[in-house]
């Protein structure tokens, strides 16, 4: 899988947070593979892959997503119930209204969030777009945030469900987003893997979220509210989904979080498997702007 898109890695990127480049001192190394490295901000703390995919790499990557998708039955009726319980969370803050989601898709999560809001979306997938238009009804366009058709303050909330992870540029996508909004409006931001995480921690690049192709920015509430600005946004509302979810075994991932801890002792390279699902893994978060 790696290897056929090592070709398009762009350059090393600088921190999205503070720019710091990678030549400076304070940019170490927090996990690697054999094609891939992430590197950490000391100051700020955000981990990027780099270098990673550049945009015309995940271009080619995303071409093709849906169908992958549409084609795991299991994952799909995963994702399918996992939709509905991240649109209860959005729920406990705000119930009508407008509504982006930013590469959203077939529109699936448009969907699970119901007819209460008035809900657009963008997806840079033409055919994904078309599909969400023919399954849904619903208005996805074929445009990529930054280089789109909207309207400044046209949304009450501006989603990012498993989006902000894969964005070459976030900084870029989280400042274009903050001006589609309202005032007090919302960015929700969710099914992202979370970097406080006990897992991501233990077993970085073992970790079952370490997906350096597509999950090349790694954040944690901290660092997504740096790069929004905390003089700009609250935040509102944080949510690690685990328990409950179509992921969990709890019983199994226990078991072997407790059989593989004890294994570091040797190093990382002693643990065979990757992680399980567990606690605090994926995050969902809630800002507020302050209008």
């Amino acid at each position: 899988m790696y290897e056929e898109f090592r070709h398009y890695l762009g350059p090393v990127r600088p921190c999205a947070i503070c720019q710091r480049g990678a030549d400076e001192s304070g940019r170490e190394v927090w996990a690697s593979d054999e094609y891939f490295t992430a590197l950490k901000c000391t100051r700020c703390g955000l981990v990027q892959m780099d270098p990673g995919l550049s945009p015309e790499g995940l271009g080619v990557y995303y071409s093709t997503y849906l169908k992958h998708r549409l084609d795991e039955t299991l994952k799909f009726e995963q994702r399918r119930v996992q939709y509905q319980q991240d649109a209860e969370f959005l729920r406990r803050f705000v119930t009508t209204g407008t509504i982006l989601d930013v590469g959203c898709s077939g529109g699936f999560f448009l969907d699970a969030l119901g007819s209460g809001f008035s809900r657009m979306g963008l997806e840079i997938d033409a055919e994904a777009a078309r599909f969400a238009g023919e399954t849904f009804g619903l208005d996805v366009r074929p445009e990529t945030l930054g280089q789109d058709s909207l309207d400044a303050g046209q949304f009450d909330v501006v989603i990012f469900r498993g989006v902000i992870e894969h964005i070459y540029d976030p900084g870029a996508a989280l400042a274009r987003a903050s001006t589609l909004l309202s005032p007090n409006g919302r960015l929700y931001i969710c099914a992202t893997p979370n970097l406080n995480s006990f897992c991501a921690e233990v077993y970085r690049e073992k970790w079952n979220l370490w997906h350096p192709v597509q999950h090349i920015n790694i954040f944690a509430v901290e660092t997504l509210h740096r790069l929004l600005g905390a003089d700009r946004f609250d935040v509102e509302g944080v949510d690690f989904p685990y328990l409950g979810t179509p992921y969990e075994q709890a019983s199994q991932d226990y078991r072997q979080v407790a059989e593989d801890v004890p294994m570091l002792a040797n190093g990382r390279a002693a643990i065979t498997l990757r992680s399980p699902p567990f606690w605090g893994n994926m995050m969902s978060v809630v800002f507020r702007c302050k209008g």
